[in-house]
């Protein structure tokens, strides 16, 4: 799912995942802030994470047909996930923008269909980016913001132990 928000990212931009840029630009936030490298305040940097929201769509139960011909019943439910992007540097309210506009275009190897290829879909009309000053040492950094609300398909099948009957053998008994 990583791989699959970042390339997203990188055709927002009209990157290449593999680039050199895309790579230097983009990245996944840290788990621990505090102890992630900073880079230069005159650098442009995007950083990324995903997380869970509180679930409150219901999920759509569903019985398929497996190949046996047995029927095993599935669970189809769209997770609510939140995007957050934080951009950093000059460009950051730019760089913010294009995400924000981009990542809903529809096409061979646009963001859109990079995602929905994986199951990933943004929610349409994100807010728009908040930019903010943040404090560094003794001057202030440029950051914009943004937060993309994304609902991501998962499929549950239920297995047990016990096989189903899909056939009962039948007995004629005759006096």
């Amino acid at each position: 799912m990583n791989e699959t928000v970042f390339k997203a990212l990188c055709a927002c931009l009209g990157l290449s995942p593999s680039s050199a840029q895309a790579l230097s630009l983009i990245r996944q936030a840290y788990t621990e802030p505090e102890n992630s490298p900073q880079p230069a305040r005159t650098a442009d940097v995007i950083y990324w994470s995903l997380s869970p929201e509180q679930d409150t769509d219901p999920a759509s139960y569903n019985e398929t047909a497996a190949s046996s011909g047995s029927h095993k019943p599935t669970v189809h439910r769209y997770l609510p996930y939140q995007l957050l992007i934080v951009c950093y540097g000059p460009g950051c309210e730019a760089y913010a923008h294009k995400i924000r506009s981009f990542l809903y275009l529809d096409g061979a190897g646009l963001p859109r269909q990079i995602l929905r290829k994986a199951g990933i879909y943004p929610v349409p009309d994100p807010p728009a980016p908040q930019l903010l000053y943040e404090p560094e040492g003794s001057l202030w950094r440029r950051r914009a913001d943004l937060t993309i609300s994304l609902r991501i398909k998962d499929t549950l099948v239920y297995t047990s132990g016990r096989g189903a009957i899909t056939t009962a053998p039948a007995v004629i008994l005759h006096k």
